[in-house]
């Protein structure tokens, strides 16, 4: 497997990717708005505009638009250009409302309003970096199953390059900084303007997550439980709200859940879709990494961190959802930023062996933590379900090489009678001349620890 700096580089690419290819068949993928070609014809009277029919031959790649992607990407210029019928209803003043007020229809013309005179008071670690945070109110975050159609008179190249910029942060370059304020143009003209245009459009999807913008799926953690007369039943561990489009884009799961399958239980017009995943491996804190990453291509999309525990399951739900890249990063990351290499887990045995020169105990890190961290990395990967080759070995080297003082703890008590026999052999086969006298100082040190217990 690669390094780290390489996943994390695939990671944004597959992303990327996955993104171009929503620009180029969002009419197959749950679509919210729909630009009309039109026609203009001067007469003595003024202008007369007609609509195209509405087929396939008359719509070009970017003709079929989600209204989420609009309110989360595009500023205000471009929504008054673009977006020009009657404004909708007053949306619901509530962050996570479920749904818009009961007592205010939406229109089957829009859902979309450009200047509804109300803004919701976003924390400061929702708001998107983006020039879109001088972006109107938004509506409120589950309308759903609502086509808006919009005609356009703009020239359509112009305008699907527009599109293709919001979708994938490139594509349409400096040309397209007029659209958004100053401090963007400035940014645009540094030598790191893709890297400022990637991180900004990293910012707006997930604000477009979290603040559940037009949001018409929900995803179910549910496990069994035993309940007080001894039957099993089934329980809702947590609710997680995301995007169609998002999810079958990024996940060969969720496509083949939503499109190529379809759901058994078809949702009310109105109501969200429903997908139900297993608690295990899915656990809420994994759910949350694994959309994060399907919104911005990273694991690092926000403050938030987590444990050994969390990135276990972060690996089986990656594997469930078929997401390589995924795996590959957290696994990357698990190895080299939790348990400070683990003893060069990716290096063959002929390659480690060349580079310790055959002296024990040289090429990794005796910390406490790794020695507490290793048991339970060991542990995971032999699991049914894992099977994971690079982390068995590398916990079983750097078990081997923290003999003495780190094998003083519960976490290697747990393990089986079998494995620790294995850890001896592999022990063994270092009890060489060179390495001998180091064995024995480890040794020492270990017995020093169990008398003073």
């Amino acid at each position: 497997p690669p390094a780290l700096l390489k996943v994390t580089k695939n990671s944004t690419s597959v992303w990327q990717d996955d993104l171009q290819a929503l620009f180029h068949h969002s009419k197959d993928r749950f679509p919210g708005v729909v630009w009309d070609l039109v026609d203009e014809v001067r007469r003595s009277g003024g202008i007369k505009v007609s609509a195209h029919p509405l087929v396939s031959s008359h719509l070009w790649p970017a003709d079929c638009r989600l209204l989420a992607i609009v309110y989360a990407r595009a500023p205000p210029s471009f929504q008054a250009r673009y977006f020009t019928f009657r404004s909708a209803p007053v949306a619901s003043p509530l962050l996570f409302a479920a749904s818009p007020t009961p007592s205010l229809p939406m229109p089957t013309t829009s859902a979309l309003s450009l200047n509804l005179g109300v803004d919701f008071p976003y924390p400061a670690s929702l708001r998107s970096g983006s020039p879109s945070h001088f972006r109107s109110a938004s509506p409120a975050p589950s309308v759903i199953d609502s086509l808006t159609r919009i005609p356009l008179a703009h020239k359509p190249a112009l305008f699907a390059n527009e599109l293709e910029y919001l979708y994938t942060g490139k594509g349409f370059g400096e040309a397209f900084a007029f659209l958004f304020d100053a401090s963007e143009q400035a940014a645009e003209g540094d030598a790191d303007a893709d890297e400022t245009r990637i991180d900004k459009l990293r910012k707006d999807l997930v604000f477009m997550w979290r603040s559940r913008l037009y949001s018409d799926v929900e995803i179910e953690l549910t496990g069994e439980v035993q309940s007080a007369s001894g039957s099993s039943e089934e329980e809702t561990a947590a609710i997680f709200w995301s995007h169609r489009f998002i999810l079958v884009t990024c996940s060969p799961y969720f496509y083949d859940q939503l499109i190529t399958y379809g759901l058994k239980n078809t949702p009310a017009l109105g109501e969200p879709a429903r997908v139900r995943l297993p608690s295990l491996p899915f656990t809420p804190p994994a759910m949350h990494f694994t959309l994060g990453y399907l919104y911005s291509g990273t694991v690092n999309f926000s403050n938030r961190s987590y444990d050994l525990d969390a990135a276990f399951a972060i690996l089986c739900s990656a594997n469930y959802l078929q997401l390589q890249s995924l795996h590959d990063e957290v696994q990357a990351r698990l190895v080299q930023e939790m348990l400070d290499g683990l003893f060069h887990a990716f290096l063959e045995f002929a390659e480690y062996e060349c580079i310790t020169g055959g002296r024990w105990g040289s090429s990794g890190c005796g910390c406490r933590p790794s020695a507490r961290r290793a048991p339970r990395v060991l542990l995971f990967s032999v699991c049914p379900d894992v099977q994971n080759a690079y982390l068995e070995c590398g916990a079983r080297r750097t078990l081997v090489g923290l003999f003495g003082e780190g094998w003083c703890t519960a976490e290697l008590s747990m393990l089986s009678q079998k494995t620790k026999d294995r850890l001896v052999c592999g022990l063994a086969k270092h009890t060489t001349p060179l390495n001998v006298f180091s064995l024995l100082f480890a040794a020492q040190a270990a017995l020093r620890d169990v008398w003073a217990v």
